[in-house]
């Protein structure tokens, strides 16, 4: 059994963390993309965010409204392809305090969300806010893409299109 020096330790230790940096911030681009694609229409980029099997799971607990889930890609290209966006309708969904866990090439993120919507006369309005529940792997293209998104919508404003 060889025993690896100090130097060889502290090499490796800093090799793990130099991943678990890289593989973060990878993770965290697959989660601003998709509120800058989801705000703007950008419908390829948007469903990129995602694996082929991928699951948007939205959990609504307030209004008595009904969940509702998106299983595969022609069922995301639907959501998507319905969703408001500029110019028609001003919106940002914004991500606060991601948790990020990497375990390889799987990862798990806890963060809070905020949509924040323009009325008519442009001023701005809390439309919604709530918690991500993400599950996400790394695919054959180096790419971090949701396997199971669950939105969990705490507050939401409700309007006549809602």
């Amino acid at each position: 059994m060889s025993k690896q020096s100090p130097s060889e330790d502290a090499h490796s230790g800093l090799t793990d963390a130099l991943f678990e940096i890289v593989a973060e911030r990878s993770v965290l681009r697959t989660l601003y993309r998709y509120a800058h694609s989801i705000d703007y229409g950008l419908e390829v980029e948007w469903l990129d965010c995602f694996m082929d099997d991928g699951v948007f799971d939205i959990r609504r607990r307030v209004d008595g409204k009904p969940n509702r889930r998106y299983e595969g890609r022609n069922a995301l290209a639907r959501f998507i392809a319905a969703h408001t966006r500029a110019p028609d309708n001003w919106h940002k969904h914004l991500l606060i305090e991601p948790v990020v866990t990497i375990e390889g090439d799987r990862a798990t993120v806890d963060s809070y969300f905020v949509r924040v919507d323009a009325d008519n006369a442009g001023v701005p309005i809390l439309h919604a806010f709530g918690r991500y529940r993400d599950s996400l792997v790394k695919d054959a293209d180096g790419m971090w893409r949701f396997t199971l998104r669950i939105a969990e919508v705490e507050s939401m404003r409700v309007t006549p299109s809602d």
